[in-house]
């Protein structure tokens, strides 16, 4: 059987850091925040608690979610995709839907251009508001 794989998505769970062989997760939900941000807000600033609360465990799960995935992929095999894989997305969903984000009213993930714009612009509203 061998050795078992290690796909950092619990060491993202505990830490808060995504794996360095994984980097494309960390640019992943990046975007997926934004777009979520840009679904419910239209600005951070306008979130609740609550819905900052839920974004942020909604962005650890898929994270998780996401490496055991990344990691699958790779090795062309699913078994590596424990049980509880589905019990987070169905968490996933749930939050998702507690936030009032459905198919029918999100809106794409912004592109990289797009996200590096909004982060740009983000950055020079810091700075000229400060």
């Amino acid at each position: 059987m061998g050795p078992r794989r290690r796909h950092g998505g619990y060491t993202f769970m505990a830490t808060g850091k995504i794996p360095d062989n994984k980097r494309e997760v960390e640019r992943y939900l990046t975007g997926l925040r934004i777009g979520y941000v840009l679904d419910i807000g239209p600005k951070e600033e306008d979130l609740t608690t609550g819905q900052i609360v839920l974004l942020d465990k909604l962005i650890t799960l898929t994270g998780v979610n996401r490496c055991i995935e990344i990691e699958a992929l790779k090795a062309m095999d699913i078994r590596g995709m424990e049980q509880n894989y589905n019990t987070r997305n169905n968490q996933i969903i749930k939050i998702c839907l507690a936030l009032g984000i459905d198919q029918k009213t999100s809106e794409r993930i912004p592109t990289a251009a797009e996200m590096a714009d909004i982060i740009m612009a983000e950055a020079e509203g810091g700075k000229n508001g400060a």
